[in-house]
């Protein structure tokens, strides 16, 4: 049971993280938290450790858990170098590409164009992660396999900060449509195309992201 109750407020801090009800930058107050959602410390405290493993969440010794606070900066280079990565990824291996996994990677995009809940957010990411680390895992690069999934993972934190669900349901999801021209190259063994179509992906990613993005109007710091 405390591990189901400590699932809960895991995600109920990460959804009220995204959604822009704590602030990017807040202490996460043990205290209040468990006040808040009306649990023990001690199982807030685990969904904190959580969120800090994944990258949402950072501690500091004296200080304690905070949400994280990137600067468009280091968003942005942190996307330069994925789109590098990501390209080469793509080089490696549009030549060991078959039907099997052209047919995966058009179920992901099926799946994708369903569209999602709030509650179904997290399902979303996992499926675009999917995408893009199948197409890197064909490189046979472990190295390159290795730091493409680390740069997801960092981006996909900054998608949750910055790029929150409540404002892009009211937005047209491109991303299926901008997999589908990946998958239109690889099928045809298109190089160049998709390589390209991976950047022009990537960078339009990053353009919907606003360090500056509107607030809900009951906008809290907890």
């Amino acid at each position: 049971m405390a591990g189901s109750l400590e699932e809960i407020a895991y995600n109920k801090i990460k959804v009220a993280i995204s959604n822009g009800y704590i602030k990017k930058g807040s202490k996460l107050k043990e205290v209040s938290l468990s006040n808040s959602l009306n649990m023990s410390r001690a199982t807030v405290k685990g969904a904190i450790k959580r969120l800090v493993y994944e990258g949402l969440a950072e501690h500091k010794p004296n200080i304690g858990a905070s949400v994280v606070n990137p600067s468009f900066e280091e968003i942005k280079e942190s996307y330069q170098v994925r789109i590098h990565l990501e390209k080469m990824a793509i080089s490696l291996a549009i030549e060991k590409f078959g039907p099997n996994d052209f047919n995966e990677l058009s179920d992901l995009i099926q799946k994708e164009k369903k569209g999602f809940t709030a509650e179904e957010q997290a399902q979303e990411y996992e499926i675009n992660s999917d995408f893009h680390m199948k197409i890197a895992e064909k490189s046979n690069n472990r190295v390159l396999v290795h730091y493409i999934k680390e740069l997801i993972q960092k981006t996909t934190i900054y998608l949750i900060l910055f790029d929150p669900f409540y404002r892009r349901l009211d937005m047209n999801n491109s991303s299926p449509i901008e997999h589908e021209r990946i998958l239109q190259f690889l099928e045809r063994k298109d190089e160049k195309k998709a390589v390209i179509a991976i950047g022009s992906h990537l960078e339009s990613t990053l353009s919907n992201i606003d360090p500056h993005g509107r607030l809900p109007h009951d906008y809290l710091t907890i």
